[in-house]
């Protein structure tokens, strides 16, 4: 579906501040709500499995919060990808068809998301908040400039 073309290959952070702002804000009211439960869970008798549990549910909800703040997607002439610490890729040759997910008055807000389905893989969503790789993406999808209307899909 996306053809490969001669362009510069552009990287951009994933998701915009605004969403990272209120991933952060939703962090520190948790933080704040169980340093108010401290005293509580403290004085209840914990079996073991439970505290494996809750670690292991701290350590999901932190790599999250992490991959919001720091991914980031890229695309170059051959090759989509995302992510921060491990990436995500999927060559273009291997996309068989693309939707993007976009409102473009909450792009502040909602991160535009591209459903990737590619030959044998499955599908794959990649989220961006970067102007350059929108322009890019969209040239891709819809192979022409960005759309006049609010709606993409």
């Amino acid at each position: 579906m996306m053809e490969a073309n001669t362009f510069a290959a552009v990287e951009g952070p994933s998701f915009p501040v605004t969403f990272k702002l209120l991933a952060t804000l939703g962090m520190g009211g948790l933080a704040f709500m169980g340093w108010g439960a401290r005293a509580q869970l403290m004085a209840m008798p914990l079996p073991p499995d439970l505290l494996w549990l809750a670690g292991l549910a701290t350590a999901v909800v932190a790599w999250h919060y992490l991959h919001i703040l720091f991914s980031t997607t890229a695309i170059s002439s051959d090759t989509l990808s995302q992510g921060w610490l491990w990436r995500s890729s999927v060559p273009l040759r291997d996309i068989a068809q693309v939707k993007l997910l976009r409102f473009k008055p909450l792009d502040a807000v909602v991160a535009p998301r591209l459903v990737v389905s590619t030959r044998g893989l499955g599908n794959r969503t990649f989220h961006m908040a970067d102007p350059a790789v929108l322009t890019v993406i969209e040239v891709l999808v819809h192979g022409a400039g960005p759309e006049k209307s609010a709606f993409s899909a």
